[in-house]
């Protein structure tokens, strides 16, 4: 298991050089986004964080549709 993890590895490394060698502009995030990374880690411990986080954003998503003229009917229309 531990050479396949390695073989994995080396792989993953060889398709980061080629990307970063023939991209006109290449961008780092696309092959690591450390941010991303660690938010996803988060969630994955702590779950009940990232549904109070994803509770308050509905609600606050909710305050600014009616603040700025109602909700939306079922066909998507205001």
């Amino acid at each position: 298991m531990a050479n396949i993890d390695e073989r994995e590895r080396l792989a993953v490394l060889a398709a980061n050089i080629g990307y970063f060698s023939n991209a006109k502009k290449p961008k780092f995030k696309k092959v690591f986004n450390r941010a991303k990374e660690e938010r996803l880690l988060e969630q994955a411990y702590k779950p009940e964080e990232a549904q109070t986080v994803k509770q308050k954003r509905i609600e606050l998503y909710s305050k600014v549709a009616t603040a700025f003229g109602g909700e939306r009917g079922e066909n998507g229309n205001i």
